[in-house]
Parts: C-alpha cells; structure tokens; sequence
C-alpha cells in the first residue's frame, strides 16, 4: 500500500488540514482529510480497467468549508433526524437547536463534521480521532471519537467507528458519501440498479422523523429484495416517495445473526462497476439526492444537481432517542460504542 500525506490547507483560524492517500497494488485509491475526517476520493476501476472517482466532493478545502457539508462525512454524535430536537435521560430533558424546521438533522448546522482530527497512520489505514466536549453540540458528556478507515487491495473501504463518554448520552455515526458508480462528473444515478436486504422500512411523518411504526415493504415500490433500477422506482406514483420527491428512507436491515452483514448492492450497467454495503448495524437509510446541491461547483467544474449520487448510510434508526421499541443508542460511561461500515466495489461478470 502506498501512503502520501499532503497539505489541503488551512481553516480561516489558521488550522493546518491535511489531505492523506491510500493506493492499493492495482492504482486505485482513496483519499481522506483531517477536515471533519471526511472522504474526499474514491477511485475505482470500470469493467476495462479505467479508473475513475466515485464520490461527489471538491477539489480544495475552501469548497469543503462553504459548500455541501455531507459530501464523504460521518455526521455525529447523532447522525439523521431527532424529533423536536431534544431527548429525555434519566429525566433531564437535553434541548439541542433545531436546524429542520422543530427537528434536529445530523446534529445541527455544525457539528463533528467541521471539526480538525487528529490523525495516524498505518499499513493499509488511517485512523482519525476526535475530543468532544461536554455540551458542545448539546449532547452531553465528554466524548472521544474514533474513525478508522482501511483500504485493501480488493478494493475494500472499511470503516470503523469507537466512541467513550463520561455521561450517558445518544450516538449515532454512519458515513454519509455520495456515490456515482460511473464517476463523479456522470450526470445522474437514475440507471443505477439497487437491492436492499429489508423486509421493513421505518414510517415517517411529514418532516421525515420516524414514528416508531415499522411498515412491511411488500407490494409497494419501496421493496428493493429484487434488485430495481433507482429512476424507476423514484417515479413511483407512492405517497411516502413522493413526501420525500424520491427515496430517503430507514431500511430495517434483514440479519440472522450479529456481526457484519450484507445490507445493498448497487450497480452501474454503463460502467459496470459494482458496491456492496456490509454492516454491523440494524438499519441503512437510502437516499438519492433528491435535492440540488448548492452553488458550488464539484471536482469536474461543475454544479452537482438533484439525482447525481445516491448514499447508503448504515446506522441506527432515526429518532431512536424518543421511541423506546427502537435499538437503543444510549451509550453509558465505561461503554464503548463500536460499528463497522463496508464498501466492497468490484466489476459486474
């Protein structure tokens, strides 16, 4: 495995952020950043060998600090929604500030994604780590946070999450890339074909906050156990796709067992490159850029529109804090919170 490390450049307060690269034996590779300890590159070969980048981003650190916020991140403490953004604990309520509408999305408008890590590096790997303190982001607790990526010659990205805390809090971490298995610079994923391993999805209501109903996928477009091709079923004439003008929603992961577990595969018939998504958590939201994103133009120039990418982010369930039947995210002191995410590519036979 080759390593670089490289300047990206320096926050306004004067902070050194820097840009490292993982390349395997074939030339494909993936870069991170010490900026919110974010993927910046994931390059890939297509069915004839050719590489190309796979996730939507920028080209320089100054785009990153104005621009999409979740392009590669891993938004924390609580990644996804909290209803009237605030939660109970042994009968404090925590009051956090809304930034969607009354709810809490991703943590608020700046949270551990905007933060500098600290950073090492190893053989095949570069593992990120993070102080927060308490209340910082109305979470309680001292937290310390972990995230580790490894990269493998198989053209495996694993992603490993640890966190402590010194007061019961809520965490949830997933990775929130963009994903275009034809390239960055493609226009639209709506080719793309998808299968997700769930025979629930999570209700939501008009915000998009989970209810607590867990709703049987069979018989509605949201069935993805047989593979579909994502322009078809965003078209559906289906109310919960067309509250969210697509698909942005929780998948109740189907497992047997614990430990990592196959959760999606997605493919590109053009390139014929393919992802498989493995987990160690219960539930993966689907989203497929259902919206424009931003005025800043990506890594090819130009401005990415709605339908660019899609995300697979495995994590816990939205809202968990408030709806008691949903897995627990409260993580006690002397705990360690500690999930694995997989991103396996490979080419179509």
């Amino acid at each position: 495995m080759k390593i670089a490390i490289d300047k990206f450049g320096v926050t306004p307060k004067g902070e050194q952020v820097d840009l490292i690269t993982l390349e395997n034996e074939s030339g494909a590779y993936v870069k991170v950043t010490s900026y919110g300890a974010k993927l910046v590159s994931l390059v890939v070969p297509d069915k004839t060998g050719d590489l190309a980048d796979v996730v939507l981003g920028y080209n320089d650190l100054e785009s990153y600090l104005n621009g999409e916020r979740f392009f590669g991140s891993n938004p924390g403490p609580f990644a996804n929604r909290i209803k009237n953004a605030s939660f109970t604990i042994d009968g404090h309520t925590y009051n956090l500030t809304p930034n969607e509408g009354a709810n809490l999305l991703h943590s608020g408008t700046s949270a551990i994604e905007s933060e500098i890590w600290n950073y090492e590096v190893e053989n095949d790997s570069v593992c990120f780590s993070c102080s927060i303190p308490d209340g910082k982001y109305g979470f309680p607790g001292d937290l310390n946070i972990a995230i580790c990526y490894r990269w493998s010659n198989d053209m495996r990205l694993s992603i490993d999450y640890r966190a402590t805390t010194t007061k019961p809090t809520h965490i949830n971490l997933t990775h929130h890339s963009y994903f275009n298995l034809n390239g960055d610079s493609s226009e639209t994923i709506l080719d793309h074909i998808a299968s997700v391993n769930a025979s629930y999805y999570l209700e939501t209501d008009v915000n998009m906050v989970p209810t607590g109903n867990i709703l049987p996928v069979a018989n509605t477009p949201l069935d993805l156990r047989e593979s579909k091709v994502i322009g078809s079923v965003v078209a559906a004439d289906y109310e919960p796709i067309i509250k969210c003008r697509g698909i942005d929603h929780c998948y109740v992961i189907d497992r047997k067992e614990e430990g990592l577990a196959h959760c999606a595969r997605v493919v590109a018939p053009r390139s014929s490159r393919t992802m498989d998504v493995y987990t160690t958590l219960p539930g993966v939201q689907f989203y497929t850029d259902n919206f424009d994103n931003g005025v800043l133009p990506g890594k090819h120039g130009k401005v990415y529109p709605s339908r660019s990418a899609f995300c697979l982010e495995p994590q816990f369930y939205p809202n968990s804090p408030n709806i008691e039947s949903f897995p627990s995210t409260l993580l006690q002191p002397g705990n360690e919170y500690f999930h694995s995410i997989v991103y396996q590519f490979n080419q179509k036979l």
